[in-house]
């Protein structure tokens, strides 16, 4: 069924809007699976399924015995539990009886629904992570200098800090930035990620980890509309156009307690793939601090 209601329609652009903060983020750290396609198995709460992470080192010449142009590497399957956020509001009866405006809904319905889901994403990013094995191999002290913040571009050879982010939490942040300030140089991202060579440098706040290393395709989304199996006043699905994330929305009405409920649904993953303590295979470092 689609989505008719004024409100709803009215509302997809600023549902996406509050969701675009987890977006960025997604953008900067990993690839992503947001097709419209089944994921093959059956997603319910806490499903554990393989996403692919390419650790592939090197590319060659075609290869007709092993029909491949890759060598130095191979996939892993990182493992990723769904998990499946439901986000709305409901209308009461007195309120539906006075009539509601589509702006109302617009209002209730974008940020809770949407401001819900990117806190829910980017909370799963975080905890993903924080459950790196953290790093014996690539150590910065407790209070750097700006020479050993540029060292980590370089901590070891098989990554490429043009193609990777330094994700730090907000204290180590507010360090970098004073490190910046101390030597004159200007502190936006941008010129943080220039200075010290690498392609982003990202803050998430509330990360136990005082800095992560991410190394393109270490860190991989997924993202499902669950499949819609009651009968509902409307349903439908809305896509963003520029990363293809599809978020289900539906409205239901409860004649019992004479309530419309809308809500937008998505299943959410991330898998990420942790190099050793020793960051001497390819993965996530969670940086290690010097005693």
């Amino acid at each position: 069924m689609a989505l008719t209601n004024p409100g709803i329609t009215m509302a997809l652009h600023a549902l996406f809007g509050n969701i675009k903060p987890a977006l960025d983020l997604i953008k900067a750290l990993g690839p992503t699976d947001f097709s419209a396609a089944e994921p093959g198995v059956e997603v319910k709460p806490n499903t554990t399924m393989k996403y692919p992470l390419s650790v592939v080192s090197a590319a060659s010449a075609f290869d007709e015995d092993t029909n491949n142009y890759l060598t130095g590497g191979d996939t892993a399957w990182g493992s990723l539990t769904a998990t499946h956020y439901l986000q709305g509001f409901d209308l009461k009866g007195e309120n539906i009886d006075a009539g509601v405006s589509a702006a109302r809904i617009q209002q209730l319905f974008t940020a809770r629904a949407g401001t819900g889901i990117a806190m829910a994403a980017a909370g799963a990013i975080k905890t993903a992570l924080d459950g790196a094995t953290e790093s014996t191999g690539v150590k910065i002290p407790a209070s750097p200098t700006l020479a050993q913040y540029d060292a980590l571009a370089s901590a070891k050879d098989w990554y490429d800090a043009s193609t990777s982010v330094l994700v730090l939490n907000g204290a180590e942040w507010a360090k970098l930035k004073g490190v910046f300030h101390t030597n004159h140089l200007s502190a936006t991202p941008q010129s943080m990620a220039e200075e010290l060579g690498f392609r982003k440098v990202v803050l998430v706040p509330g990360m136990t980890a005082r800095a992560v290393i991410v190394p393109y395709s270490s860190v991989g989304f997924i993202a499902r509309v669950p499949a819609i199996v009651a009968k509902y006043i409307a349903a439908g699905t809305a896509t963003e156009p520029d990363s293809g994330l599809q978020i289900g929305i539906v409205v239901a009405e409860d004649q019992k307690t004479n309530k419309i409920v809308a809500n937008a649904d998505i299943w959410f993953g991330v898998a990420a793939l942790s190099a050793n303590a020793a960051a001497t295979t390819k993965g996530v470092i969670k940086v290690g601090t010097q005693a």
